[in-house]
């Protein structure tokens, strides 16, 4: 698995596809109202149905991130998402 959990934390490894979404959802449901840290350091690449979990999770409650040193375009689309626009509730 390249999502690893700890606590109230998302630690993204590697190279994340689709067939993680599950558990990662049922990790942020389990969650749900907590402040969450996704850390993304180390993740070459993420699917955009992860994504979408990320920015749902974002639009309803406390989320931090946590970047590596080279920019990925997750990253740019994490950053520049206005969850404003987002209205999934």
């Amino acid at each position: 698995m390249a999502i690893k959990y700890q606590d109230n934390q998302a630690i993204f490894e590697s190279i994340i596809y689709e067939d993680e979404v599950i558990s990662f959802r049922d990790f942020l449901q389990d969650r749900a109202g907590s402040e969450v840290e996704f850390i993304f350091s180390e993740c070459e690449d993420i699917h955009f149905s992860i994504l979408q979990l990320v920015i749902a999770y974002k639009k309803n409650y406390e989320c931090k991130y946590e970047f590596g040193t080279q920019q990925k375009i997750y990253e740019k689309f994490l950053k520049g998402f206005d969850i404003s626009e987002n209205n999934c509730n």
